[in-house]
């Protein structure tokens, strides 16, 4: 049976995302171990993202390693993936979206990432990290391609709250296909399931039509197209 996935709206590892964490910790049982995947923060600093995230969920009582997956020759070694597979939860940053998608297609570390999900356990990611887990994903600037498809029905906008009004979330949702649903996610909020529900201070919009429906912290959220 397939474990949960948490798309996670940004900001990750802020002193205000851990009751979220804690919650998302507490599905897990015993002491849980989180490896933090930095692939989208590559071109940035990964090694910062990949310390940030180990330190903040030790904190939160969990043990947490990184693997060091920056470009296509590192997602596939061994190392790493066997990292992956051991874990009760990995972890997906935030960073570029773009880069991580054509990092993770095809990538024994993203096969590894689902095995961990099919085998029960949990797979989260934050902004980036949440954008390729649909079945589209928009690329800034260039429009929709297709994501990773762990999620095909739907499509997610990170960091709702401030880039609803940027990216234009109407005329997004036009330009996708029937099936597919623009989700937004606020930061220090996830979306949780299945079945999905809301944890943290923020909101999670569904652009099911003109008039986005809005959803809040214990309640449940129906992901399905119609």
């Amino acid at each position: 049976m397939s474990g949960l996935i948490a798309l996670v709206g940004g900001n990750e590892f802020r002193p205000y995302c851990e009751p979220m964490d804690r919650a998302l910790l507490a599905k897990i049982v015993g002491k849980p171990k989180v490896v933090i995947v930095p692939t989208a923060a590559a071109q940035e600093n990964p090694a910062l993202a990949a310390k940030n995230g180990v330190r903040y969920f030790k904190r939160l009582g969990a043990r947490a390693e990184a693997a060091m997956v920056v470009d296509s020759a590192t997602g596939r070694e061994t190392k790493w993936v066997t990292l992956i597979q051991s874990a009760d939860l990995v972890y997906f940053t935030g960073g570029n979206p773009v880069y991580l998608l054509k990092t993770m297609r095809n990538a024994p570390a993203w096969k590894a990432a689902l095995e961990v999900w099919k085998s029960g356990r949990m797979l989260a990611g934050s902004s980036a990290g949440a954008m390729i887990c649909g079945g589209k994903m928009w690329a800034p600037g260039e429009g929709w391609c297709e994501g990773l498809g762990l999620l095909p029905g739907i499509a997610v906008i990170p960091h709702h709250a401030r880039l609803a009004a940027l990216w234009n979330a109407e005329q997004m949702r036009v330009s996708l296909p029937k099936e597919v649903i623009l989700v937004g996610i606020d930061e220090a909020t996830v979306l949780l399931g299945p079945p999905w529900q809301v944890i943290g201070p923020g909101k999670v919009a569904l652009y099911k039509s003109a008039n986005p429906e809005f959803f809040t912290a214990g309640q449940p959220v129906d992901l399905r197209a119609s």
